[in-house]
């Protein structure tokens, strides 16, 4: 079943994004949450930036602006 509601550790993180709008973040799983490690202009320096701390196992992903909304294509 999905769930409707956002819990603190949730709300904590999509807060911390908003520091992120409009770049490529790296994030680990840490337990049940994420952490974002590394960040940058494009993929390629965020990965990097996570693996200059020593994270090599990412996730990335870009930071759509806030003020927008998006509806993926359908093909």
């Amino acid at each position: 079943m999905i769930e409707d509601t956002i819990d603190d550790t949730e709300l904590a993180f999509l807060e911390e994004l908003r520091k992120y709008e409009n770049r490529w973040v790296a994030i680990v799983e840490s337990g049940d949450q994420e952490i974002i490690v590394g960040s940058g202009e494009d993929a390629t320096q965020a990965k990097e930036a996570a693996q200059s701390k020593g994270f090599k196992d990412t996730v990335l992903f870009r930071v759509l602006p806030f003020d927008k909304r998006y509806i993926p294509a359908m093909s």
